[in-house]
C-alpha cells in the first residue's frame, strides 16, 4: 500500500482516514466536528469585530513611522488624535453664509454626543468645543482657508484610532455636514482626512467575507455538479468545508484574543477563498477516488479505505506545503503580511483534517447513496476506453521534447511582459469607485499645497525643533512647502510634533522617494538629538521598504521549504527541482501578462505593492500542491513499470480530476475580483491566471513531457527499480 511505504509519520496520519470509515467511528467523528463547529459559531461574528480594526495593519516593525505613532499615543497629551478633515467646497468661492454653516455643523457635531472619544471641532474662525492649546495651529484660518477661497476645511480631533469608532465618527459627521453632492445652495463638503479613509476601506469591505462567502459557494456548487452530475456528492464537500471553516474561525479568535497574532479584514477574505478553494480540491480527490474504488468493491467501507490509503500521502504532503508556505509569512516585517500567516496556515491545517476524517466518515455513511443519480456500480475489469487525457498523454508520450519548448516559450514570453514593472498605486486607485474620502483628497490636493491631506508627522526635541524646521523648510527646492508645531509632549521629556505639508500630493510616488532625503536631513539638522519623520506619506516609504526585504527573505526560505517537502515524498532530488522551477514560470507568466492587460485593457498602470508576493506564496504553494497530486501517482504507478509508462498513465487516470481541482481553486480565487478594492482585484486575477496557466499547461503537459524526457534520471540519487506488476 501507499501508504505503508511513506514512513511512519505519514502512515500513522493516514491511519486517521482508516479509523473515520469505521462502522461506529464514523458516527463518532462526525458528532465531534458538528460540535466543534458548534462552539465555534458564537466566535465568528467576535473575530470579524477583531479583524475590522486596522489601525495598526499596514504598519512595518520597528520602523521609524511605527515609533512615531507609539510615541505620540504614549507620551503626548495633543496630537495622538485621529482627523476626520471636513472640506467645505463651492465652485465660485466660499461666502459668509458657507463659514455660518461650518460653524453651525462644527456646534452641532460637539453636542451630538455620537462622535466616540472626541477632543476638538474647529472651523477656521472658531473652536467649538476643545481645549485651547498655544502650539496648535489647525484653527489658524490662513492654513484652513485656501488661496482661492473656494474651500475651507473644519477638524474634528478623537483620541482613539480604532477601526469601528472611526467609522462611527465619521458616519457621525456626515449625517450633520452638506453631502457630497451638494445642498441646495450648492455647497458640497467631502469627509477625507485619516478617519475619513479609513472609513471609507472599510464601508468598501462591510459584508466582503458574506459576499465572498456567497459567490464562492455558487461558483464551486455548480462546477461540482458539472463534474460529478450529482447534487448530494456537490453539497458534501461544501459542508465540510464550512464545518472546517468555522472550527477555523474559533481556534483564529482565540489565538488573537490571547494576543499571539492580529488579524485584518484581508486576512478573513482570503482566509475563505483559501479554504474553499484548497479545502474543496482536497475533498475532490478522496472524492474521486472513493468513486472508483466502489467500482471495483462491493463494500462500502473497504471502498473508502482503499481510497484514503492512496489519497492521503498526497493530501498531507500537499496540505504540509501550503502550511510551511503560509507559515514563513510569519518572519516579515510588514504587518498585514506576517499577521496572515499563522491564521491561513491554521486553516489550511484544520481543512487537512478535516478532509482525511469528517469527509470519509461522511461519504461511508452515506455510501452509494452520495453519487445519485449518477450512482457508481460494479464494473468487471475490461480495456479502458480511449478518453480526452488519454489521447493528451498519448500526445505528450511521443512528443515530449516539442511540447515541453512549446509551453516553456509561451510561459517566458509572458513572464517577459512584466519586466519593468509598475508604479505603486496610491490611495485614490486603491478603491475601484472613489469614495468621499478620495474626492475631498483631490479638493484638497488641487486648491491648497497639496500635502495639506497627508502631513508627515515629525516628532523631534525641543531644543533643535527650530533647527530642523528651519533644514527642512528653507530653499526653493525642498519638498516641503509648510511646517508648524502641534503639540508638545505632556512629561519633561522635552518632545515636540510638527506637521509638515509637502509641495507635491502626498499619495504619489514622488512624495514616496522624497522621505529618506528629508529624514536624512532632519537628522543632519538635529545632531545627535531626536527626530523622527512619520505620518502617511513616511507609512508608506516604510512599507514599501519592508516590502522588498520581506520577499528577498520569504521566497527563498519558501522554496528551499517546498523542496524538501518535494524530495522526501518523491524520495527524489531532480523532479522537485523542476517542478519547482515550472511553478515559478507560471507566477512569472501570471504577473507578466496581467501586467500587460491592467495597463493596456483595463486602464490600471498601478500596481498593489503586496502583489508581487501574494502572487508568489499563493501561485508557488499552490502550484506545487497541486503537481503534488500528479507526482503522486506518478510514483505510485512508478513501482509497477518504467517511468516513461508511469507518466503516461499517471495523465490519463488523474488528469480530469486534477484539471477539476486547478479549475475549481482558480474560480475561487475568481471571486475576489467582485469586490470594490483595488489590491484585492489585482490579487484574485494574477491568481486566478497563474492558475489556469498551471492547470492547462503546467501540470497537463509542461510536467508530465520533462518527466518523459529525463525518464529515469528523475529519481537522481536515489535509485527506484520498478517492480513489474
Amino acid at each position: 500500500m501507499v501508504a505503508s511505504e511513506a514512513g511512519d509519520p505519514m502512515r500513522l496520519l493516514t491511519r486517521a482516514s482508516v479509523i473515520a470509515a469505521g462502522r461506529r467511528s464514523r458516527w463518532v467523528v462526525i458528532a465531534v466536528w458538528l460540535a466543534l463547529a458548534m462552539l465555534a459559531l458564537p466566535l465568528q461574528a467576535k473575530l470579524d469585530e477583531r479583524a475590522a480594526d486596522e489601525s495598526e495593519t499596514f504598519l512595518v516593525r520597528g520602523s521609524e513611522s511605527a515609533a512615531v505613532k507609539r510615541i505620540v499615543d504614549e507620551r503626548f497629551r495633543r496630537g495622538s488624535e485621529t482627523a476626520a478633515v471636513i472640506a467645505y467646497f463651492r465652485e465660485g468661492g466660499i461666502t459668509a453664509d458657507d463659514g455660518r454653516r461650518a460653524d453651525t455643523d462644527a456646534l452641532a457635531l460637539c453636542g451630538s454626543g455620537a462622535i466616540p472619544n472626541l477632543t476638538m471641532v474647529a472651523t477656521p474662525y472658531q473652536r467649538a468645543c476643545g481645549e485651547t492649546d498655544p502650539l496648535d495651529m489647525s484653527a489658524g484660518g490662513s492654513l484652513l482657508t485656501s488661496p482661492d477661497d473656494t474651500v475651507i476645511l473644519s477638524t474634528v480631533l478623537m483620541t482613539d484610532d480604532s477601526t469601528p469608532d472611526v467609522e462611527q465618527a465619521v458616519a457621525a459627521i456626515r449625517e450633520v455636514v452638506p453631502p457630497a453632492t451638494g445642498d441646495e445652495s450648492g455647497l458640497r463638503a467631502f469627509v477625507t482626512g485619516r478617519a475619513g479613509f479609513e472609513a471609507d476601506r472599510q464601508a468598501a469591505l462591510g459584508g466582503i467575507n458574506g459576499t465572498l462567502l456567497a459567490v464562492t459557494v455558487a461558483v464551486l456548487l455548480l462546477l461540482l455538479l458539472v463534474t460529478y452530475r450529482s447534487p448530494l456528492v456537490a453539497l458534501v464537500p461544501l459542508a465540510v468545508v464550512a464545518l472546517a471553516y468555522l472550527v477555523t474561525s474559533g481556534l483564529a479568535y482565540g489565538l488573537v484574543a490571547a494576543d499571539l497574532t492580529d488579524i485584518s479584514g484581508q486576512t478573513t477574505s482570503i482566509l475563505v477563498v483559501l479554504m474553499f478553494g484548497a479545502g474543496t480540491d482536497y475533498c475532490l480527490l478522496i472524492v474521486a477516488r472513493f468513486r472508483d474504488e466502489l467500482r471495483r468493491t462491493r463494500d462500502v467501507e473497504e471502498a473508502m479505505v482503499a481510497a484514503a490509503q492512496r489519497t492521503a500521502p498526497a493530501i498531507l504532503s500537499a496540505g504540509a506545503i501550503v502550511v510551511g508556505t503560509m507559515m514563513v509569512l510569519a518572519l516579515a516585517d510588514f504587518n498585514a503580511t506576517r499577521e496572515m500567516g499563522p491564521i491561513l496556515a491554521l486553516g489550511v491545517a484544520i481543512m487537512v483534517c478535516a478532509g482525511l476524517t469528517l469527509l470519509p466518515a461522511v461519504l461511508t455513511a452515506l455510501g452509494r447513496r452520495a453519487f445519485w443519480p449518477a450512482v457508481p456500480r460494479l464494473e468487471p475489469e475490461s480495456a479502458p476506453a480511449v478518453t480526452f487525457w488519454g489521447r493528451v498523454a498519448g500526445l505528450v508520450h511521443a512528443r515530449p521534447g516539442v511540447i515541453a519548448a512549446a509551453v516553456t516559450a509561451v510561459l517566458a514570453a509572458g513572464a517577459l511582459a512584466g519586466i519593468g514593472g509598475r508604479p505603486a498605486l496610491d490611495f485614490s486607485e486603491s478603491f475601484r469607485e472613489a469614495p468621499d474620502s478620495v474626492r475631498g483628497q483631490q479638493v484638497i490636493r488641487d486648491h491648497f499645497i497639496p500635502g495639506r491631506a497627508a502631513p508627515l508627522r515629525i516628532v523631534v526635541a525641543d531644543e533643535v525643533g527650530g533647527k530642523v524646521q528651519s533644514a527642512l523648510t528653507e530653499g526653493t527646492h525642498t519638498p516641503v512647502a509648510d511646517m508648524h508645531a502641534v503639540a508638545r509632549s505632556a512629561g519633561a521629556d522635552g518632545l515636540l510634533i510638527f506637521d509638515a505639508d509637502l509641495r507635491m500630493d502626498p499619495f504619489s510616488e514622488q512624495s514616496t522617494d522624497a522621505v529618506p532625503v528629508l529624514r536624512e536631513v532632519a537628522e543632519r539638522a538635529a545632531d545627535g538629538q531626536t527626530v523622527l519623520i512619520g505620518g502617511t506619506v513616511a507609512e508608506n516609504y516604510d512599507a514599501r521598504q519592508a516590502l522588498g526585504r520581506d520577499t528577498r527573505l520569504i521566497v527563498p526560505v519558501s522554496l528551499a521549504l517546498i523542496l524538501v517537502v518535494l524530495a522526501v515524498l518523491l524520495r527524489a532530488v531532480v523532479m522537485p527541482l523542476y517542478v519547482i522551477a515550472t511553478v515559478i514560470l507560471s507566477f512569472g507568466f501570471a504577473l507578466g501578462v496581467s501586467s500587460l492587460i491592467f495597463t493596456h485593457l483595463l486602464g490600471q498602470p498601478a500596481s498593489d505593492p503586496n502583489l508581487p508576493i501574494y502572487a508568489f506564496i499563493f501561485l508557488v504553494a499552490l502550484g506545487v500542491d497541486y503537481n503534488v497530486f500528479l507526482l503522486s501517482r506518478i510514483t505510485e504507478r512508478r513501482r509497477q513499470h518504467e517511468t516513461r509508462r508511469a507518466v503516461t498513465e499517471a495523465l490519463e487516470r488523474t488528469g480530469g480530476v486534477i484539471t477539476s481541482a486547478g479549475l475549481v481553486l482558480a474560480a475561487t480565487f475568481a471571486t475576489l475580483m467582485v469586490l470594490p478594492m483595488e489590491a484585492l482585484f489585482q490579487i484574485g486575477f494574477v491568481v486566478t491566471l497563474g492558475l489556469l496557466a498551471d492547470t492547462f499547461l503546467v501540470r497537463a503537459l509542461l510536467v508530465p513531457a520533462l518527466a518523459m524526457m529525463l525518464g529515469e534520471r528523475n529519481w537522481w540519487p536515489f535509485k527506484q527499480t520498478a517492480t513489474p506488476g
